[in-house]
């Protein structure tokens, strides 16, 4: 979560990103989001007051501080900006002319000779705290506009959000633009301030300068001009790939061999006799990965990946040169350049080696996976020549089954999605010493959706939503939304859970999940936690997950650990007949055969990296996406090229990380280190969960990525897991 539209993606084998596609894009990474309302200039902690977990009854302060933080998220929630099309533009329109007003009191200190009173100079408590304020109310608009234009079932509504992002984004850019409000800023003598404050002020002037504040009056305004149609522009991609929900029909339910009964059951003949299957998640991976007639596969792979085109092609094109244009006209050599300075990669450079290092360590691995596959598919078709696109899923799964002795759907009636949720909460909740309260009657944007309210100890702590099943004009992957970002000794933090899995309204019987998707449910939730617990910081360049961009997938990712951990799935993996908990032995066959395929998985993730970074790279002067994106996909991809479909035009990831999909895999390298201390300790042991939950959750963009993974592990990282990680058989 993106001010970017902020969100946090699903794992990158099963969804797509959204966000903002612009330099806002930078900015909201860099600077954070939400701000505290008390003064935070003498302020030297780098935690919560109250200790998560802590027992015993509450303190008078603390009672007040969360009676005044339940205050707040009820405020918002009681508002219920997501009512109407009014509701949503009163919203908007209070918090623009509230950070308005507040950029204009800044500017105001200001005395007619452009110099600043001293004691607003040697302090700055009179210049920042208000700052802060200005953008705490950017920050929360931004993410609760985001999530409503995402998820809202009406369009009218989805369509007042929208409208309402271009006008926030445009205004935090202007606000980036202000000579008068960088003078005031950059006044600020930040020798009088404590660590925290420093690297507040420094990454606020870094974004002025990234925004293009020095350069002259025309300048800005060609900057001003190219930012505001790169938002539009990202929003009108986006917006094509959501609202492009294509089919296929098939004859009868011989059509479906091989697929589960229950999804069988739940796709009945139309009037016309024939069954329809889209390209939502949760008629799309089934299909993939079961369905034994290859043209069934195919012929719903085909329509996946022509999705967003042909609109998409000219919008990416026109998206590519504004970016291009935006960075050059600040002095970057490409959109590339520009992005990479707020990493932890820190330049293209290093970012086009690491996606090389990655290429030479997974491609024998590939290599080794396509022989087996293709000898495998050799059994059904003699005459096969290669392992197709829409063979990936289905082979993987029948070399699974039979080298190992796991099939998939053996495990699925030990995942009911209730059960599933309950038990998530419950691990999470002992791992990290919180606990969830279930919100009765919250205002909600969908009957579906429910609400939560996250303690630690006895501390209110934050509220979060669940909005976990596909609908009409909803956003077709997973995300996490944040919608209000926590602060030390201020604001408790608020987000959105939103899914597509499926729904027991809609099942005959019991709503049985995947283990892939049990998998996306604990990264999704691990960002959640990373968003909830991230209250290091009172400022809002360094609370919440305003971590360097690249790091930001790695606590999602480490959690899919547990997804993977007998002891864990056994204390709420039961099936829905007999009520006996996940075997042993199934979960160890699980395991094991999950070994295979981690080549072609890693390479096919390889390509839509190397498209991230290449299409930013080149000018797009010239560029002709097909062909580009063909010779990139046959370069890297284990899957031939499909004639026909364009890749590229449903690639979400283009719009929220542009040229920066390469930070799953970095991430993952830093995950699979990471994990290195649990698997030593257990992956319950407290102590070790406790930790990671100090040095790496609760500091947020307090500190450096690298130090608090080096805090936490008493080392620097290294590939050396990752590598491992990768060659295990």
């Amino acid at each position: 979560m993106h001010i970017r539209r902020r969100q946090w993606a699903t794992r990158p084998n099963t969804a797509s990103l959204r966000g903002s596609t612009t330099a806002f894009l930078a900015f909201s990474w860099a600077l954070g989001c939400a701000t505290s309302q008390t003064s935070p200039i003498a302020n030297d902690s780098s935690h919560p007051a109250t200790e998560p977990g802590s027992s015993g009854a509450p303190s008078t302060e603390a009672s007040a501080s969360t009676s005044k933080a339940r205050q707040d998220a009820t405020s918002l929630t009681a508002s219920s900006p997501w009512a109407s099309v009014e509701a949503v533009e009163r919203f908007c329109e209070e918090k623009l002319t509230r950070a308005e007003t507040l950029r204009n009191q800044l500017k105001a200190k200001n005395a007619p000779k452009g110099t600043l009173d001293p004691e607003d100079a040697r302090t700055g408590t009179s210049i920042l705290v208000p700052y802060n304020l200005m953008l705490t109310e950017i920050d929360t608009l931004a993410g609760t506009v985001s999530l409503i234009s995402n998820v809202h079932p009406e369009r009218p509504i989805r369509d007042a959000a929208e409208a309402c992002e271009r006008r926030v984004q445009t205004l935090a850019n202007d606000q980036n633009l202000d000579p008068e409000l960088y003078a005031v800023v950059k006044s600020v003598d930040i020798s009088a301030l404590d660590a925290g404050g420093k690297r507040f002020v420094e990454k606020v002037l870094r974004e002025f300068r990234r925004s293009g504040v020095d350069k002259d009056e025309a300048t800005r305004a060609k900057l001003k001009k190219l930012h505001d149609e790169m938002v539009e522009v990202g929003q009108e991609f986006s917006r094509t790939i959501r609202d492009d929900v294509r089919q296929i029909e098939v004859e009868s339910a011989d059509d479906l061999k091989g697929l589960p009964e229950d999804f069988i059951k739940a796709h009945t003949p139309n009037d016309a006799g024939r069954i329809v299957l889209t390209t939502n998640y949760p008629d799309y991976f089934p299909v993939q990965q079961y369905a034994e007639k290859a043209d069934v596969r195919r012929r719903l792979t085909e329509v996946f990946l022509a999705r967003g085109y042909p609109a998409n092609e000219k919008t990416l094109q026109h998206l590519l040169e504004l970016r291009r244009a935006y960075a050059e006209t600040l002095g970057y050599k490409n959109w590339v350049d520009y992005t990479a300075e707020v990493m932890m990669a820190k330049d293209a450079r290093t970012i086009g080696r690491f996606i090389e290092d990655v290429a030479k360590i997974a491609r024998p691995r590939m290599q080794r996976d396509l022989k087996t596959l293709l000898a495998r598919k050799r059994q059904d078709d003699r005459r096969a020549k290669a392992v197709e696109t829409w063979d990936r899923f289905y082979y993987v799964e029948k070399v699974r089954a039979e080298k190992y002795g796991f099939d998939s759907r053996s495990v699925r009636p030990y995942f009911e999605f209730g059960r599933v949720t309950d038990g998530l909460m419950k691990l999470y909740g002992a791992l990290f010493g919180v606990r969830f309260e279930l919100v009765k009657n919250a205002p909600v944007w969908h009957p579906s959706v429910l609400a939560y309210d996250l303690y630690m100890g006895d501390e209110y702590s934050g509220r979060f939503y669940l909005d976990m099943h596909p609908r009409d004009g909803k956003y077709g992957h997973a995300a996490m939304f944040s919608m209000v970002t926590g602060l030390t000794g201020g604001q408790a933090p608020q987000a959105a859970l939103v899914c597509n899995f499926p729904d027991p309204s809609q099942s005959e019987g019991p709503a049985l999940m995947e283990h892939e998707q049990v998998v996306t449910y604990f990264h999704e939730f691990g960002h959640l936690i990373h968003h909830l617990l991230a209250r290091g910081s009172p400022w809002v360049n360094q609370a919440g997950i305003s971590t360097e961009p690249d790091f930001v997938e790695a606590p999602s990712q480490l959690l899919e650990e547990w997804a993977w951990d007998a002891k864990s799935l056994q204390q709420f993996a039961k099936h829905v007949e007999t009520n006996e908990p996940i075997p042993t032995e199934m979960i160890d066959k699980m395991r094991a055969s999950s070994e295979f395929g981690k080549g072609v998985h890693v390479m096919r993730q390889v390509f839509y990296t190397a498209l991230s970074y290449d299409l930013h790279e080149v000018s797009p002067k010239k560029l002709k996406l097909d062909r580009f994106a063909e010779q990139i996909e046959r370069k890297y991809s284990p899957y031939p090229h499909i004639k026909g479909t364009h890749v590229y035009a449903s690639f979400g990831h283009l719009d929220g990380y542009s040229s920066m999909y390469y930070t799953y895999q970095w991430s993952l390298v830093l995950a699979k280190d990471i994990f290195t201390r649990f698997e030593k300790a257990g992956l319950d042991d407290l102590t070790t969960a406790r930790a990671y939950r100090d040095e790496v959750l609760l500091p947020g963009g307090a500190r450096p990525a690298a130090e608090s993974v080096e805090a936490f592990l008493g080392r620097t990282s290294n590939l050396v897991a990752y590598r491992a990680w990768l060659e295990r058989e």
